[in-house]
């Protein structure tokens, strides 16, 4: 993406099934993120959703990347969780 800014996150989840959030910056037009541990993490793009998993949101697997592309956010929070402690989520944000 020529002529683009890049954001990056470590967002620490501290506590199993503890929700997290990671506001996006406005113009996002690609995130990508994963878990640096070997563990599957849950992200919704709603609140209350990931901690105790109600539907709807999504499980990104053990070792798994995910890539979002073809956006325009603005507003947008990303919320997080895992069932094990001390993980760490790397986000990756194109402006």
């Amino acid at each position: 993406m020529s002529g683009s800014k890049v954001n990056l996150y470590n967002i620490t989840m501290t506590s199993a099934d503890t929700e997290y959030e990671q506001e996006i910056p406005g113009g996002a037009r690609r995130l990508e993120f994963q878990c640096q541990g070997a563990f599957a993490i849950r992200y919704a793009f709603v609140t209350g959703k990931v901690a105790t998993p109600t539907a709807p949101y999504k499980t990104l697997k053990a070792n798994g990347i995910e890539m979002i592309d073809g956006l325009f956010l603005s507003g947008i929070i990303l919320y997080l969780a895992s069932s094990e402690a001390a993980q760490v989520v790397e986000l990756e944000v194109w402006r």
